[in-house]
């Protein structure tokens, strides 16, 4: 494999992430918005089961943004790779 086939290889796999990065925004925007609507509607409780949902709400939002900013990063890596070839 020749250095110009391991860049377009590289740019391929960037051009997924970044599509991947997108499908994720947008889920994160919409788990947002669900959890919005869903802490609007628990604002009032102090159940157990209520407490259990909103910090479920709360870890999914985290783990999202959470793996887009690993998704940034493999594409800020895999650039310094290329750059240094």
């Amino acid at each position: 494999m020749s250095v110009d086939d391991v860049k377009r290889t590289v740019e391929l796999g960037n051009e997924a992430v970044r599509q991947g990065c997108q499908i994720l925004e947008q889920a994160l925007a919409e788990a947002e918005e669900a959890g919005a609507l869903a802490r609007a509607t628990m604002h009032d409780s102090t159940h157990d089961e209520v407490e259990k949902a909103k910090a479920k709400l709360d870890s999914l939002e985290r783990e999202v943004e959470l793996a887009i900013r690993r998704f940034e990063a493999a594409v800020q890596n895999a650039n310094e790779y290329v750059a240094k070839l």
